[in-house]
């Protein structure tokens, strides 16, 4: 079997943070107020959306195990809560939390540094599972396809985060 490498999860890392810089970019300057307002009953706001990506990359890259358990993460983060694992669970119970900006993105940023660094102290194949995934499951069970898929999760609801600003009548930095 070929395996790309840890060279080629460095350049997918290089995007991944370049992804994660254009999110942060979205939360530059939001009000307090605005984040955990939603635009429409059906579109979630940036609160919402962040604690998405984090949650995500924390159940699988922070984890050991398969079952996005937030209790087998050993960072704690009020972020890491199985309220925000997907649209469909997320959209009919709205998710407020007592923080505004400012910790929203050092939470963000929090948790994705961990995730990088665990990634980089692995030093994993492309092809190698992800801790506490097997040959038989399905969905994201390898480093390199995880992460790929994480770039593009994460360049997505950059893009809803600034629509929900606009909606929200807000300018944002860089959008």
């Amino acid at each position: 079997m070929y395996y790309w490498g840890m060279a080629d999860l460095k350049t997918l890392i290089g995007a991944w943070e370049e992804f994660h810089w254009e999110y942060s970019l979205a939360l530059e300057g939001l009000a307090d107020e605005n984040v955990w307002r939603r635009p429409d009953p059906k579109l979630l706001s940036i609160g919402e959306l962040t604690g998405h990506i984090c949650y995500a990359n924390a159940v699988r890259f922070l984890s050991d195990n398969a079952d996005e358990d937030p209790a087998s993460i050993r960072l704690k983060s009020p972020l890491i809560d199985r309220a925000f694992r997907y649209y469909f669970y997320q959209v009919d119970e709205q998710v407020t939390l007592e923080i505004g900006t400012e910790e929203l993105a050092r939470e963000f940023n929090r948790i994705h540094k961990a995730c990088k660094a665990r990634m980089v102290d692995l030093d994993p194949y492309f092809e190698d599972l992800l801790p506490g995934r097997t040959e038989e499951m399905e969905g994201f069970t390898r480093w390199g396809v995880t992460l790929q898929y994480m770039l593009f999760h994460t360049a997505y609801h950059a893009g809803q985060a600034y629509s929900v600003r606009h909606l929200l009548g807000d300018t944002p930095v860089d959008n």
